[in-house]
């Protein structure tokens, strides 16, 4: 079954005396957060400056980087005061550009949270990974590498396979529970049914969302060619069979490889033409990436699943209107919303068909009942609809 529980328990009188931002000895509450005075300060002095915070060059989550320590501050849930947000305003007056801060905007809260969760979970993942990859020597080099001006961090990829991939997805499905927890406060009160199912459509929306999205963004000139089976690996469609080689978790015969082929190319060519056309902002990937999310949840025949899916899904495409009209100030951003919304839909239908199919050849002992594809595809409670 699935390992959740680790990531269960609920905070201790112990964290409750530690600043959520950095885990030292707190000083009350400080925009709305348990924290210490330090981060308390430096959450407004950063509100404050009209500076814009970038990541260092290959940064590792650094204590010393004002960005992460920034990212950490609203993951963590401070939200600037009215006062503050007046002064910042102030500030800013007659300044036509687009907000280098742009969490300070008051009906912007559920936004910003989830994209700095994500990018605590991403930096979390990426580090497990690269860290599971030193350690064996089963992957070979792939020819397409990395482009400096695409990532914040530069190291190898790597083609991948099938058995290294359970390993990495094993790694991050242990580890989303706290990123839902922190994104969603209603997963701490969930049974561990729904909360596996949860995390079960999670890494599927994160499979393909991020997959493809990786994809456009770092070979701009042949998106359709490549796949990112995660952070560091990749996959070329022309050479998929050698996904599969060599594994001890797959009994995968020529037909399994051609269907799950298939099925890949299909969702590909639905996808990346959205994805490249948009040219998506990292907080627009977000949104996209939990709308599909939620509305995984919304369609179970869980009662509470589908409240919360429907409850926070309304809260996030409220908060896309005002993120359109006054932060990204597009007099007409219908269009782009609605190539949003399509390109969610695409998401989840991709997410939901792979789901069924992983269970289909699962039920068929096509997977070691110990891989992850075999654990993560069970009990599912998701009403599928065949895609294609």
């Amino acid at each position: 079954d699935f390992p959740l529980d680790s990531h269960m328990q609920t905070s201790t009188t112990a964290d409750v005396e530690n600043c959520r931002v950095c885990g030292s000895r707190a000083a009350g509450t400080h925009f709305g957060v348990y924290s210490c005075r330090a981060c308390a300060a430096f959450f407004r002095r950063a509100m404050s400056s009209k500076n814009k915070f970038e990541c260092f060059i290959g940064c590792p989550d650094s204590q010393d980087c004002k960005k992460c320590r920034l990212d950490r501050c609203i993951a963590a849930g401070m939200i600037p005061t009215v006062n503050l947000r007046s002064k910042i305003t102030n500030i800013e007056e007659g300044d036509t550009s687009v907000p280098a801060v742009l969490s300070t905007h008051p009906e912007i809260i559920l936004l910003h949270r989830l994209m700095a969760n994500y990018k605590d979970f991403t930096r979390e993942r990426l580090a497990l990974e690269r860290e599971m990859l030193n350690r064996t020597n089963e992957l070979t080099l792939s020819p397409l590498q990395l482009l400096p001006p695409d990532e914040a961090q530069i190291f190898p990829v790597y083609i991948g396979k099938f058995d290294a991939l359970n390993r990495i997805w094993r790694g991050a499905a242990e580890r989303s529970i706290e990123f839902l927890t922190n994104c969603f406060e209603e997963m701490h009160s969930l049974q561990d049914q729904p909360k596996f199912t949860v995390v079960q459509n999670l890494i599927f929306v994160l499979y393909f969302s991020e997959g493809y999205y990786r994809a456009v963004r770092t070979y701009k000139e042949r998106p359709m060619e490549t796949f990112f089976t995660s952070f560091a690996t990749i996959f070329e469609y022309s050479k998929y069979t050698e996904f599969f080689e060599g594994s001890e978790m797959a009994n995968s015969s020529a037909p399994v490889i051609q269907k799950l082929s298939e099925l890949n190319v299909q969702c590909r060519d639905l996808v990346v033409p959205i994805l490249d056309r948009l040219a998506l902002t990292e907080i627009e990937f977000v949104a996209s990436l939990v709308i599909a999310l939620l509305s995984t949840c919304s369609e179970t025949n869980c009662l509470e699943l589908s409240t919360i899916g429907d409850n926070y899904k309304r809260q996030v495409f409220q908060e896309l209107h005002v993120l359109y009209r006054d932060e990204f100030k597009l007099d007409n951003y219908a269009t782009r919303l609605g190539e949003l919304m399509t390109l969610t839909n695409a998401l989840q239908m991709c997410s939901s068909a792979c789901l069924s199919e992983i269970q289909f050849l699962d039920f068929f002992e096509v997977f070691d009942e110990k891989s992850f594809a075999s654990m993560i595809s069970r009990r599912s409670e998701i009403k599928e609809e065949p895609m294609f």
